[in-house]
């Protein structure tokens, strides 16, 4: 089945939050070899797991569209997904401060 306008969006989204992870785990990774904190392990462990739900999002999404499902679903996932790489960016916006 064809990619659905509102399915791509949502892939693209969480492939953008995929990136934006992996540029915070370098970071979160940096800091948690040379602070050795249970707060920086904590860091690297949430951005691992964040990570990974991004990714399975992104096969979720093609499964979803394969599936049929429209806009009335993909729309409220995209919303989300937009308002996630929102808040990620005000994150590498503080963590690179």
């Amino acid at each position: 089945m064809a990619l659905g306008t509102f399915w791509a969006l949502n892939i693209a989204f969480a492939a953008v939050s995929a990136a934006i992870l992996v540029a915070l785990l370098y970071v979160y990774g940096r800091n948690a070899t040379q602070i050795k904190s249970k707060f920086t392990v904590g860091l690297v462990l949430f951005g691992v797991l964040f990570l990974l739900q991004n990714v399975a999002g992104m096969w979720i999404y093609l499964a979803m569209n394969n599936e049929g499902l429209g806009a009335n679903v993909a729309v409220p996932m995209l919303f989300l997904n937009v308002t996630e790489v929102g808040a990620l960016v005000a994150l590498v916006a503080i963590t690179w401060d």
